[in-house]
């Protein structure tokens, strides 16, 4: 990691513990009512917004763990696929590739959130379609890349098998690229899932999310512009910090 990138480093840090430390104030969104009286602080149902916002990080993280690690799965198996040297297998591989970045993914997310409101698959399901082939297309990259090299060369010419050079040069290929692409990974699956839940179709409907705050800032920006700014800043904070955020591959 250089020098540049301690900064942003530290305010992921600090902003991922301080939410983390506020799940304990994570309460059901039914439990609460319209209050008449907005003051400064707090949002149109009496809760402190700060801690609200802090609770909502660590909701949206615990949220995005699972289909992180799904999406860098598949990826990886996919690419080891579509970097393969028989043509038939590449060829199919990169065409359903080329499909599926064809597809609206976000408006096929939508769809799926107006038919199965406030389902998981909804947000997986999206996701899956943004992410993925752009994060298969950049490990196949560095498949062909490596695929390349002499000493990767040299196995085959020695008879080496597909399993060897997958256990031995590829992934280890794989694992060292997997840091860098994380942190973009990270910024697509927070504005999808901050998307999302903006238009009502959250995948945890019983708890407040970033983009339901977000919708009630918008509500409320001229009696309480308050909400707005303390749930938008610390977004663009973070997704600032992820863009900053310079891991060097390494080799």
């Amino acid at each position: 990691m250089r020098q540049s990138a301690k900064i942003p480093a530290m305010v992921i840090l600090v902003l991922v513990l301080s939410s983390f430390g506020t799940i304990p104030f994570r309460d059901s969104i039914e439990s609460h009512v319209i209050s008449r009286v907005l003051r400064p602080g707090f949002d149109a149902f009496g809760r402190n917004c700060a801690a609200l916002t802090l609770s909502t990080i660590a909701q949206t993280l615990i949220t995005l763990m699972p289909v992180l690690v799904l999406c860098i799965a598949v990826s990886i198996a996919v690419a080891l696929f579509a970097a393969s040297r028989h043509p038939r297998v590449r060829f199919l591989v990169r065409t359903v590739l080329d499909l599926l970045s064809a597809l609206p993914g976000f408006l096929l997310a939508l769809a799926l959130g107006v038919l199965f409101p406030g389902s998981i698959a909804t947000f997986y399901l999206g996701a899956m379609l943004m992410v993925v082939p752009t994060t298969i297309r950049y490990f196949e990259s560095q498949l062909l890349k490596v695929s390349s090299e002499d000493f990767v060369l040299a196995s085959e010419a020695m008879g080496a098998g597909r399993w060897h050079l997958w256990t031995r040069h590829f992934l280890p290929a794989l694992q060292a690229s997997v840091p860098v692409i994380l942190p973009f990974l990270l910024i697509r699956l927070i504005l999808i899932e901050t998307s999302l839940s903006f238009l009502g179709l959250s995948s945890v409907p019983e708890y407040e999310t970033w983009g339901r705050l977000l919708a009630q800032g918008k509500d409320y920006l001229l009696e309480a512009p308050w909400i707005l700014g303390l749930a938008a800043a610390p977004l663009c904070l973070l997704i600032g910090s992820f863009h900053l955020l310079r891991i060097e591959e390494r080799t």
